[in-house]
């Protein structure tokens, strides 16, 4: 498929490369575009800049009225090519399997790349930072990095329910909440994930790793985040704090749980 094609058409205004010129036009307008026409969603507060991102919000937010629908369950797309993906993974159970290692894909380019690695003639793909000794993996790793040099990061906006994030990948991830996409499956008890950090966390359910480790008490976590949360029960750092009265508290789950009497 074309699709599978290299990304030959360069973006004028930075690194990063795509396979139609019709992609380079949109990225522009939507990074590079500092002003233009302003489209506003006429039953809620969300705006975007391209008349194309206003119909695919009114319609996954408000209308419903998707212009494929799956037949098993009720969910619904813009894009056939989206619709074709979901029912391949959540309707059919396609799986992609290597053969070398074991590991499990639900996405087909995501495993043939992976596939690519265990050829004894491959080359892996580094990216190095002419500004400093780093160097990426990743060319969306390398990009964040690079624009790291050159001041604050562009925000990216989800153009089905307007939130912002700081990478293109970042908003490529979220959006899979609303595809429905899980590419990262657990290969013990078969739960899949949108992001491979999550199968990381889920697998050391299973593997009763605790790699994260308090330095203070020596107390050990499966996931950094709970190592931070739990940080700040030792320095006494609250950084979530109510608007109607003086707590404060751990994290954002307890001040959500928090019934504050000044409401009224």
């Amino acid at each position: 498929m074309r699709r599978h094609k290299e990304k030959t058409v360069k973006c004028p205004h930075c690194d990063r490369r795509f396979i139609f010129q019709s992609e380079v036009k949109s990225h522009i307008n939507i990074v590079h575009t500092q002003s233009g026409e302003i489209f506003k969603c006429e039953m809620c507060d969300f705006t975007c800049k391209t008349r194309c991102n206003l119909k695919t919000h009114v319609v996954s937010v408000h209308t419903k009225d998707f212009l494929y629908k799956c037949q098993s369950c009720d969910k619904g797309y813009m894009r056939k090519s989206e619709l074709d993906n979901h029912e391949k993974i959540q309707h059919q159970g396609v799986r992609h399997v290597c053969q070398h290692c074991g590991k499990v894909y639900l996405n087909e380019p995501c495993f043939i790349k992976h596939c690519k690695s265990h050829d004894p003639d491959h080359i892996e793909k580094v990216f190095t930072c002419q500004m400093c000794p780093v160097v990426y993996r990743s060319y969306s790793a390398y990009s964040r990095h690079k624009k790291g040099h050159k001041g604050p990061l562009p925000s990216y906006v989800c153009d089905v329910c307007g939130k912002r994030v700081s990478t293109f990948q970042s908003l490529k991830n979220h959006k899979k909440v609303h595809t429905g996409e899980r590419n990262y499956l657990c290969g013990i008890c078969g739960k899949d994930f949108i992001r491979k950090q999550a199968l990381d966390a889920h697998t050391r359910v299973h593997t009763k790793e605790r790699p994260f480790q308090c330095l203070v008490c020596s107390k050990r976590f499966t996931q950094k985040s709970s190592l931070n949360i739990h940080i700040r029960h030792h320095t006494g750092e609250r950084p979530y704090g109510c608007e109607l009265c003086s707590k404060k508290f751990y994290t954002n789950t307890l001040l959500k749980d928090h019934k504050c009497k000044a409401k009224g």
